[in-house]
């Protein structure tokens, strides 16, 4: 159970040490040092501006983290089968300090922390109603990235790196306790940044021609986006070793557009696998066939597969001949010829 800090305890006292800092920075890095000493997390609030007299003064009001007010005025949604996440850990804790600018005549400004009393009350804000922090390691302030890590984290992102091996990464080296969902946060903000005016078509575009992609696309009249085709410069080199057999399928339409996902496949001489290229389709017709058939060609060159493995696609087989006009590539589309008949 977790330890109540002594509410008879004014820890104003703590912070009035009567030591003047260079700078704000150095003043609210010191006051967090005292907090978590004492057992409890405070955090930057407003700037107070005083410009009564003839030196205005400027102070910087520090509270206790935990004090916001709990949410009383829930009610609960018959039309949800569970409830919403209200928790909060505010108790509603009136601390505050304030790290005060001390006007020097001769030289720079000092700063120094100094106690606050209630407008309301006259009483004096040091005191707390919580219990102390038992693993101050754990607690979130002392989880947020510094910005040496964040750098780090964009270096990784930009090399590959997936989110759960940049966690392990970093806490491995820091011996600090970061959460993944922070991770997804920054570089998520790190993607924005990346992005600048870009929507997500052109900086995926913009990403994939960066890698050596080989990109064909079709737009309509409104210069929207209908279908697009890549592939790896990998995959091509691939494709030219091995071109004599191609498998096409289009998957589910289970992005988040409700597209259909087509997959081009090669097969290699040891019988396995590998992807040749992509496209995501609007429509699954003959003519968005045969312009996805003219990319494979386009990669191919020269060269002609010696088979075309697909589904019984309508628009798919009606292009084939159209694109590889080979001689046993007639009709796809027509009926197969009924079995002979025995007596």
């Amino acid at each position: 159970m977790s330890e109540l800090l002594p509410t008879d305890h004014d820890y104003t006292q703590e912070f009035e040490n009567g030591i003047h800092y260079a700078s704000v920075e150095l003043a609210e890095l010191a006051a967090k040092t005292i907090a978590q000493q004492c057992g409890f997390f405070i955090i930057r609030g407003a700037w107070k501006p005083n410009t009564v007299g003839q030196n205005p003064v400027t102070a910087l009001c520090m509270y206790c983290d935990r004090s916001s007010r709990i949410v009383k005025s829930y009610k609960p949604d018959p039309t949800k089968e569970t409830r919403g996440n209200i928790s909060s850990k505010g108790t509603g804790c009136q601390f505050q300090i304030c790290i005060k600018e001390v006007w020097q005549k001769d030289g720079p400004n000092t700063w120094v922390m100094v106690g606050v009393t209630s407008r309301e009350t006259g009483a004096n804000r040091g005191f707390h109603n919580h219990e102390k922090v038992l693993y101050p390691e754990h607690h979130r302030h002392n989880k947020q990235f510094s910005e040496a890590e964040k750098e780090r984290l964009r270096l990784m992102r930009k090399a590959g790196v997936r989110p759960n091996q940049q966690k392990t990464t970093l806490n491995t080296e820091g011996g600090v306790h970061h959460d993944i969902k922070q991770m997804y946060n920054i570089n998520s903000k790190t993607r924005l940044d990346e992005m600048g005016e870009m929507d997500a078509i052109q900086f995926a575009l913009h990403g994939a021609e960066h890698r050596g992609y080989h990109i064909c696309l079709q737009k309509d009249s409104n210069n929207v986006l209908t279908n697009l085709f890549f592939a790896h410069p990998t995959s091509i080199q691939m494709l030219h070793a091995w071109p004599y057999v191609i498998l096409i399928d289009s998957t589910y339409k289970t992005n988040r557009y409700g597209w259909p996902w087509v997959e081009i496949i090669g097969v290699t001489p040891v019988k396995t696998n590998f992807n040749i290229a992509r496209a995501i389709i609007k429509q699954e017709t003959k003519e968005t066939y045969e312009w996805l058939l003219r990319c494979i060609k386009g990669l191919l060159g020269d060269t002609v597969p010696n088979v075309i493995v697909t589904d019984k696609e309508g628009g798919l087989l009606a292009s084939i001949p159209v694109v590889f006009p080979l001689p046993h590539t007639g009709d796809l589309t027509a009926e197969p010829d009924s079995p002979p008949q025995h007596d």
